[in-house]
């Protein structure tokens, strides 16, 4: 397949603005707002030549894929190469060659055909690890032969490492696996080791059999630790960008862990796949023809077919075959429950209520969360509970996979939730660790890598919302308990703009979890959620939601009218949508946005979007009622289950009216309340409570 042709049959993505990037000097990127934080953190300076060859391979690439120049197809080729070059360079002139060595046995990686590298970073990630690990090795729609998973490790003391080890000995399939120890501290320098391997890799792989336009083709992702994917995740993202050389990036839509967020809840109480097969280790499971491995069980195996009988389940799939399934074990709870199992010998466990627990699946989407939900599981207390952890990401996937939000109208960050750029653009300014004054390791390095991409004037997509990946509940938490001692800070303070939104103190508290959990668990009642919590947490979907859309409108009427159908006449009433773009929406409006430098315009569209939010809060929270009643019907979830959960949504707080008090977010972790690791950046304890 020739990587410069053009294979969907869909317009340019956000091309307008790439262009007006791609066309300036280089002063405009190296200056730009947007890459401050490089100026004072410890990382080889990006250079003016980087950013003018980036920008002409751009603009080469562009006019060959869609003018069909094919004479400049290898000063394309060319151009990504000089980039990939003085990356590496660079690179080594800093921090030594060591940091920058490519894998192992390149002959074997050239034959073999790799070509999708995925680096995880962790530190201290043991009770996470082995599930991220899993739901890579076990993607479907992609040919495991072509992928390799670097994981580097930031020095953990936990025996995170041997989660590793275990996984490399215990690897089902074609999926490589190595490692590596970052001796640095500081999660952005584990992904710059792996982020620079993988580059030096790959380079050496062209260099031993001279294709070139690897550097196009190849990609590379970079994944936290305690992050998992939906088993599509990987071959979709190959898809997105094999369909469209134009675009450089793509990043998957991103939630919390539904079911690790039922542990805040009071009556919930977890089914552990370890400690549910030593309970079951003398029953006979019952086989049914269906794939145990991933969440996709969920829907053949629906909630509606899971019925109790006695002493059995009897559980129905959705080809109709039914079979009866004992409940012969019993949990550490007392719970009964049955064991499955498939042809390949996976396990599930049928629980009397009717929780399915799949033994291998690192995902386990929200079946679970709505089995707890139908069972009466979620207290009449605990209702702006629910919306803080569960419904606040159940509307935000909803929006987009059930009431029709597009995802091609928004500019994604790139966390480290597998964001995947080809080889040769993220090699322009690759990851590295953020610092500034006050703050020693800085949050962001993984949205920093996307910055640079954005200044230069590359393209970068969000992925469907049906394909999520879901991360630890560690960082909610965290925002939750901040909120509520008036910290308005999740990294950066939350009324802050986008980059001192996402700058803080990094502190990794996987450590600290459980505590913390407990503490919300035990320590919060429901009006602290519904005065406080749900309020300031439901403001950055919706502020994200709705800055794409002012955004994207002002590339011009097309784009304008899919905002009008798609956003404002799906989420406000007729009249109120027809006012929004006439009053608010306005012609000088979407000039100004479109006019704007580039760092500009998330600006002026966010202050655009809270005034949307300020003024009509009240049929936005109608918006949220009826996406969450749309979403419990297309799952067929009973209405005596849920209807109580959305009396009163129009009346929440709404937060934008109020200016929190002003703190610096490294004040967060001041004090006695934290012991922390300052030279990790970790903390390992709690000395009192507050």
């Amino acid at each position: 397949m020739d990587p410069f042709v053009r294979t969907a049959d869909k317009a340019p993505y956000h091309r307008l603005w790439t262009e007006q990037n791609q066309s300036q000097p280089p002063e405009t990127a190296i200056d730009s707002p947007l890459l401050t934080l490089e100026h004072t953190s410890d990382v080889n300076p990006l250079e003016p030549e980087q950013v003018t060859d980036a920008r002409r391979v751009l603009r080469q690439r562009r006019a060959l894929v869609d003018e069909g120049r094919a004479e400049l197809r290898e000063s394309v080729i060319q151009g990504q190469r000089t980039v990939v070059e003085r990356f590496l360079a660079g690179r080594r002139a800093r921090f030594g060659i060591e940091q920058s060595r490519p894998l192992d046995d390149v002959p074997a990686l050239v034959r073999e055909g790799r070509d999708i590298f995925i680096v995880v970073k962790f530190m201290d990630e043991r009770p996470h690890l082995a599930a991220t690990l899993a739901s890579l090795v076990r993607q479907r729609d992609v040919d495991l032969g072509r992928v390799v998973i670097l994981a580097v490790d930031g020095n953990s003391t936990d025996g995170s490492d041997a989660v590793v080890a275990d996984a490399i000995a215990s690897n089902p399939g074609a999926a490589r696996i190595e490692y590596r120890n970052q001796s640095m501290p500081g999660a952005g320098n584990a992904a710059r080791l792996g982020v620079d391997t993988c580059i030096a890799t790959v380079y050496e792989m062209c260099r031993a059999d001279g294709r070139w336009d690897r550097l196009q083709t190849a990609t590379i992702a970079v994944s936290d630790g305690d992050t998992v994917y939906h088993p599509s995740t990987v071959g979709t993202i190959r898809r997105m960008l094999d369909e469209d050389p134009t675009v450089d990036a793509v990043m998957p839509f991103l939630t919390y862990k539904f079911t690790a967020a039922l542990r805040l809840f009071q009556d919930y109480r977890p089914a552990v796949p370890e400690e549910l097969r030593r309970c079951a280790d003398a029953v006979e499971p019952v086989p049914v023809d269906v794939d145990l491995s991933d969440l996709h069980a969920h829907r053949a195996l629906p909630r509606a077919g899971r019925r109790p009988d006695g002493e059995a389940v009897r559980l129905t799939g959705d080809d109709g075959a039914t079979v009866s399934v004992p409940l012969s074990a019993v949990d550490p709870y007392g719970r009964r429950f049955g064991v499955l199992t498939d042809r390949a010998g996976r396990r599930g466990y049928l629980f009397e209520d009717r929780n399915l627990v799949l033994a291998e699946a690192p995902v386990s989407g929200f079946d679970a969360a709505l089995v707890f939900l139908e069972n009466g599981g979620v207290r009449p207390d605990e209702k702006w509970r629910w919306h803080t952890v569960v419904g606040h990401d159940l509307f935000l996937y909803w929006s987009f996979a059930g009431m029709g939000l597009p995802e091609s109208m928004v500019f994604p960050d790139t966390s480290d939730a597998l964001k995947t750029a080809r080889v040769w653009s993220l090699a322009i300014g690759g990851q590295h660790q953020l610092r500034r004054p006050g703050l020693r390791i800085a949050t962001g390095s993984d949205y920093q890598s996307g910055r640079v991409l954005q200044a230069v004037g590359c393209t970068v997509r969000l992925g469907p919302a049906e394909v999520f990946t879901e991360t630890e509940t560690d960082r909610l938490i965290k925002m939750i308990r901040n909120f509520v001692r008036r910290q308005s800070v999740f990294y950066g303070e939350t009324r802050s703009a986008a980059l001192e939104r996402a700058t803080g103190l990094y502190v990794h508290m996987t450590r600290i979890q459980n505590e913390i959990e407990r503490e919300l668990r035990d320590g919060y009642d429901d009006e602290v959620f519904a005065q406080t919590a749900f309020p300031e947490r439901v403001i950055f979907p919706l502020r994200w939601m709705l800055q794409n859309a002012v955004r994207y409108a002002a590339h011009g009427e097309p784009e304008h009218e899919t905002v009008r159908a798609r956003v404002l006449r799906v989420m406000f009433r007729p009249d109120t949508a027809e006012r929004i773009d006439r009053e608010i929406l306005t012609p000088a409006t979407l000039s100004a946005v479109a006019d704007a430098t580039y760092h500009r315009k998330q600006e002026l569209a966010e202050r655009v979007a809270e005034t949307i939010i300020t003024d009509h809060y009240v049929e936005i929270m109608e918006f949220y009622q009826a996406t969450l009643r749309d979403f419990f019907a297309a799952h067929e979830v009973p209405e005596r289950c849920w209807s109580w959960l959305l009396d009163g949504m129009t009346e929440s707080r709404n937060a934008l009216r109020e200016q929190p008090p002003k703190v610096d977010p490294a004040a967060v972790w001041d004090g006695a309340e934290f012991d922390i690791d300052v030279a990790r950046g970790q903390v390992v304890g709690l000395r009192e409570r507050r």
